[in-house]
Protein backbone atom coordinates (compact mmCIF):
# COMPACT_ATOMS: atom_id res chain seq x y z
CA UNK A 1 0.00 0.00 0.00
CA UNK A 2 2.62 1.99 0.61
CA UNK A 3 4.59 1.56 -2.49
CA UNK A 4 1.15 2.41 -4.60
CA UNK A 5 0.07 5.30 -2.37
CA UNK A 6 -3.38 3.41 -1.74
CA UNK A 7 -5.16 3.68 1.13
CA UNK A 8 -6.10 0.33 0.94
CA UNK A 9 -5.22 -2.94 -0.27
CA UNK A 10 -5.43 -3.95 -3.80
CA UNK A 11 -7.63 -6.86 -5.11
CA UNK A 12 -4.37 -8.76 -6.45
CA UNK A 13 -2.79 -8.84 -3.16
CA UNK A 14 -6.08 -9.89 -0.93
CA UNK A 15 -6.01 -12.54 -3.53
CA UNK A 16 -2.32 -13.43 -3.51
CA UNK A 17 -3.08 -13.51 0.67
CA UNK A 18 -5.02 -16.15 0.31
CA UNK A 19 -2.42 -18.58 -1.24
CA UNK A 20 0.11 -19.52 0.56
CA UNK A 21 3.32 -18.47 -0.05
CA UNK A 22 2.36 -16.27 -2.51
CA UNK A 23 2.65 -12.50 -1.67
CA UNK A 24 5.42 -13.23 0.87
CA UNK A 25 7.13 -14.21 -2.58
CA UNK A 26 6.05 -11.08 -4.55
CA UNK A 27 7.51 -8.89 -1.88
CA UNK A 28 10.72 -10.49 -1.32
CA UNK A 29 10.97 -10.65 -5.68
CA UNK A 30 10.01 -6.86 -6.25
CA UNK A 31 9.87 -4.69 -3.08
CA UNK A 32 13.89 -3.85 -2.69
CA UNK A 33 13.14 -1.76 -5.51
CA UNK A 34 9.55 -0.83 -5.08
CA UNK A 35 11.08 1.12 -2.08
CA UNK A 36 13.41 2.42 -4.25
CA UNK A 37 10.94 4.42 -5.92
CA UNK A 38 12.03 4.56 -9.26
CA UNK A 39 8.96 2.17 -10.51
CA UNK A 40 6.02 4.23 -8.89
CA UNK A 41 7.72 7.76 -10.26
CA UNK A 42 8.27 6.07 -13.61
CA UNK A 43 4.57 4.61 -14.50
CA UNK A 44 3.17 7.48 -12.60
CA UNK A 45 5.09 10.04 -15.39
CA UNK A 46 4.40 7.78 -18.44
CA UNK A 47 0.33 8.07 -16.92
CA UNK A 48 0.75 11.86 -17.06
CA UNK A 49 1.72 11.85 -20.53
CA UNK A 50 -0.93 9.65 -21.45
CA UNK A 51 -4.00 11.66 -22.47
CA UNK A 52 -7.63 9.89 -20.60
CA UNK A 53 -9.86 8.65 -23.31
CA UNK A 54 -13.00 10.92 -23.96
CA UNK A 55 -15.82 10.26 -22.53
CA UNK A 56 -19.44 12.22 -22.12
CA UNK A 57 -18.77 14.61 -19.30
CA UNK A 58 -19.99 14.08 -16.17
CA UNK A 59 -21.73 17.53 -15.11
CA UNK A 60 -22.71 18.83 -11.98
CA UNK A 61 -26.35 17.99 -12.68
CA UNK A 62 -25.21 14.86 -13.86
CA UNK A 63 -23.96 14.37 -10.48
CA UNK A 64 -27.05 15.75 -8.62
CA UNK A 65 -29.26 13.89 -10.56
CA UNK A 66 -27.80 10.83 -9.50
CA UNK A 67 -27.93 11.09 -5.80
CA UNK A 68 -23.57 12.61 -5.65
CA UNK A 69 -23.79 15.51 -3.18
CA UNK A 70 -20.75 17.33 -2.12
CA UNK A 71 -19.70 14.93 0.27
CA UNK A 72 -19.83 12.20 -2.62
CA UNK A 73 -18.37 14.01 -4.81
CA UNK A 74 -15.25 14.26 -2.15
CA UNK A 75 -15.49 10.54 -1.59
CA UNK A 76 -15.63 9.47 -5.38
CA UNK A 77 -12.04 11.55 -5.73
CA UNK A 78 -10.74 10.17 -3.01
CA UNK A 79 -11.62 6.75 -4.45
CA UNK A 80 -10.22 7.53 -8.11
CA UNK A 81 -6.80 9.04 -6.32
CA UNK A 82 -6.27 5.63 -4.52
CA UNK A 83 -6.90 3.77 -7.76
CA UNK A 84 -5.22 5.68 -9.97
CA UNK A 85 -2.29 6.11 -7.85
CA UNK A 86 -2.18 1.90 -6.97
CA UNK A 87 -3.05 0.27 -10.23
CA UNK A 88 -0.48 1.86 -12.50
CA UNK A 89 2.23 0.52 -9.49
CA UNK A 90 0.67 -2.24 -9.04
CA UNK A 91 1.07 -2.98 -12.40
CA UNK A 92 4.86 -2.89 -12.59
CA UNK A 93 5.04 -4.37 -9.52
CA UNK A 94 2.97 -7.76 -10.50
CA UNK A 95 4.26 -7.39 -14.19
CA UNK A 96 7.91 -7.35 -12.77
CA UNK A 97 7.37 -10.92 -10.39
CA UNK A 98 6.00 -12.36 -13.11
CA UNK A 99 8.70 -11.79 -15.89
CA UNK A 100 11.26 -12.76 -12.82
CA UNK A 101 9.32 -16.47 -13.42
CA UNK A 102 9.79 -16.34 -17.53
CA UNK A 103 11.96 -13.88 -18.95
CA UNK A 104 10.15 -14.29 -22.07
CA UNK A 105 7.14 -13.92 -21.04
CA UNK A 106 5.56 -10.19 -21.98
CA UNK A 107 2.56 -8.53 -20.13
CA UNK A 108 1.57 -6.60 -23.13
CA UNK A 109 0.92 -9.47 -24.94
CA UNK A 110 -1.99 -10.45 -22.14
CA UNK A 111 -3.95 -7.81 -23.71
CA UNK A 112 -4.92 -9.34 -26.97
CA UNK A 113 -8.26 -11.15 -25.79
CA UNK A 114 -10.72 -12.68 -27.87
CA UNK A 115 -13.05 -10.63 -29.51
CA UNK A 116 -16.06 -13.15 -27.93
CA UNK A 117 -15.12 -13.91 -24.28
CA UNK A 118 -17.87 -15.35 -22.21
CA UNK A 119 -19.93 -13.31 -19.60
CA UNK A 120 -18.49 -13.25 -16.65
CA UNK A 121 -21.22 -14.84 -13.09
CA UNK A 122 -22.58 -12.48 -11.49
CA UNK A 123 -20.16 -11.80 -8.80
CA UNK A 124 -21.54 -13.04 -5.18
CA UNK A 125 -20.55 -9.56 -3.52
CA UNK A 126 -22.62 -7.66 -6.07
CA UNK A 127 -25.68 -9.85 -5.65
CA UNK A 128 -27.77 -7.36 -3.78
CA UNK A 129 -27.64 -4.93 -6.03
CA UNK A 130 -30.51 -4.35 -9.02
CA UNK A 131 -30.25 -6.81 -11.97
CA UNK A 132 -29.27 -3.95 -14.42
CA UNK A 133 -26.10 -3.23 -12.12
CA UNK A 134 -25.36 -6.62 -12.35
CA UNK A 135 -25.53 -6.34 -15.74
CA UNK A 136 -23.43 -3.58 -16.55
CA UNK A 137 -20.47 -5.43 -14.67
CA UNK A 138 -21.00 -8.32 -16.47
CA UNK A 139 -20.99 -5.79 -20.02
CA UNK A 140 -17.91 -3.70 -18.47
CA UNK A 141 -15.79 -6.75 -17.91
CA UNK A 142 -16.41 -8.55 -20.91
CA UNK A 143 -12.78 -8.54 -21.84
CA UNK A 144 -11.83 -10.27 -18.30
CA UNK A 145 -10.90 -13.97 -18.61
CA UNK A 146 -11.97 -16.41 -16.15
CA UNK A 147 -8.77 -16.33 -13.66
CA UNK A 148 -10.79 -18.81 -11.18
CA UNK A 149 -12.05 -15.96 -8.60
CA UNK A 150 -13.78 -12.49 -8.32
CA UNK A 151 -12.02 -9.87 -9.96
CA UNK A 152 -14.85 -7.59 -11.00
CA UNK A 153 -12.99 -4.20 -10.31
CA UNK A 154 -13.30 -3.07 -6.91
CA UNK A 155 -13.67 0.61 -8.06
CA UNK A 156 -17.08 -0.63 -10.23
CA UNK A 157 -18.34 -2.15 -6.29
CA UNK A 158 -17.55 1.48 -4.90
CA UNK A 159 -19.08 3.23 -7.59
CA UNK A 160 -22.52 0.91 -6.99
CA UNK A 161 -22.20 2.23 -3.47
CA UNK A 162 -24.31 5.13 -5.86
CA UNK A 163 -26.49 3.33 -8.43
CA UNK A 164 -27.58 5.62 -10.78
CA UNK A 165 -24.00 7.48 -10.74
CA UNK A 166 -22.83 3.75 -11.57
CA UNK A 167 -25.26 3.48 -14.03
CA UNK A 168 -24.71 7.08 -15.93
CA UNK A 169 -20.64 6.02 -15.75
CA UNK A 170 -20.99 2.86 -17.50
CA UNK A 171 -22.93 4.10 -20.13
CA UNK A 172 -20.27 6.34 -21.15
CA UNK A 173 -17.66 3.99 -20.89
CA UNK A 174 -19.37 1.55 -22.36
CA UNK A 175 -19.73 3.62 -25.32
CA UNK A 176 -16.32 4.33 -25.57
CA UNK A 177 -15.16 0.25 -25.36
CA UNK A 178 -13.46 0.67 -28.61
CA UNK A 179 -11.47 3.59 -27.69
CA UNK A 180 -10.77 2.30 -23.94
CA UNK A 181 -9.89 -1.35 -25.73
CA UNK A 182 -7.36 0.24 -27.83
CA UNK A 183 -5.73 2.76 -25.07
CA UNK A 184 -5.44 -0.07 -22.94
CA UNK A 185 -3.25 -2.09 -25.01
CA UNK A 186 -0.99 0.92 -25.88
CA UNK A 187 -0.58 1.40 -22.15
CA UNK A 188 0.17 -1.97 -21.49
CA UNK A 189 2.62 -1.97 -24.24
CA UNK A 190 4.23 1.57 -23.10
CA UNK A 191 4.75 0.04 -19.79
CA UNK A 192 5.90 -3.01 -20.53
CA UNK A 193 9.42 -1.86 -20.30
CA UNK A 194 9.42 -0.72 -16.67
CA UNK A 195 8.12 -4.18 -15.69
CA UNK A 196 10.84 -6.51 -17.45
CA UNK A 197 13.51 -3.62 -15.87
CA UNK A 198 11.34 -4.34 -12.28
CA UNK A 199 12.23 -8.24 -13.00
CA UNK A 200 15.84 -7.03 -14.23
CA UNK A 201 16.62 -5.12 -11.31
CA UNK A 202 15.22 -7.32 -8.31
CA UNK A 203 17.69 -8.00 -5.29
CA UNK A 204 17.47 -11.59 -6.38
CA UNK A 205 16.36 -12.45 -9.93
CA UNK A 206 16.91 -16.22 -9.39
CA UNK A 207 14.67 -16.16 -6.66
CA UNK A 208 11.76 -19.01 -6.90
CA UNK A 209 8.23 -19.33 -4.93
CA UNK A 210 7.98 -21.93 -2.55
CA UNK A 211 4.42 -22.36 -3.00
CA UNK A 212 2.13 -25.11 -2.97
CA UNK A 213 0.54 -24.29 -6.23
CA UNK A 214 2.60 -22.85 -8.99
CA UNK A 215 -0.09 -23.08 -11.63
CA UNK A 216 -2.23 -21.01 -9.44
CA UNK A 217 -0.27 -18.35 -8.30
CA UNK A 218 0.76 -17.90 -11.80
CA UNK A 219 -3.16 -18.17 -13.24
CA UNK A 220 -3.67 -15.51 -10.69
CA UNK A 221 -0.47 -13.17 -12.13
CA UNK A 222 -1.58 -13.75 -15.62
CA UNK A 223 -5.16 -12.97 -14.88
CA UNK A 224 -4.59 -9.40 -12.99
CA UNK A 225 -2.53 -8.47 -15.94
CA UNK A 226 -5.90 -8.31 -18.14
CA UNK A 227 -7.89 -6.70 -15.14
CA UNK A 228 -5.07 -4.22 -13.84
CA UNK A 229 -4.60 -2.13 -17.32
CA UNK A 230 -7.99 -1.48 -18.11
CA UNK A 231 -9.13 0.13 -15.05
CA UNK A 232 -6.14 2.22 -15.58
CA UNK A 233 -7.72 3.81 -18.61
CA UNK A 234 -10.67 3.83 -16.94
CA UNK A 235 -9.89 5.40 -14.27
CA UNK A 236 -8.09 8.15 -15.96
CA UNK A 237 -10.66 8.63 -18.07
CA UNK A 238 -13.92 8.87 -15.34
CA UNK A 239 -11.52 11.48 -13.63
CA UNK A 240 -11.40 13.57 -16.65
CA UNK A 241 -14.72 13.62 -17.28
CA UNK A 242 -16.26 14.76 -13.71
CA UNK A 243 -16.39 18.40 -12.87
CA UNK A 244 -13.49 19.91 -10.31
CA UNK A 245 -14.45 19.33 -7.22
CA UNK A 246 -14.58 22.84 -5.51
Amino acid sequence: MAAAGSGAPALIFRHLAVYPGSIDWVWRAVGPEAHRGWPRQMIWDLLDRTPPVAIAPISPALLAETGVDAQARETIGHMLGSYNSMNPVNLVLIGGARTMLDPAFKAGDQFNVPAEVPDPPPPPTVASLPADIQTLFRDLCRTIPDTGAETTPTMYRHFAFWPDFMRAVGGRLLAQMAALHQATLDFGKAAEPLARAMGARAADPGLMPDVPDMALLLKTLDGFLYVIPPMIVVGKAIDDALPVNE
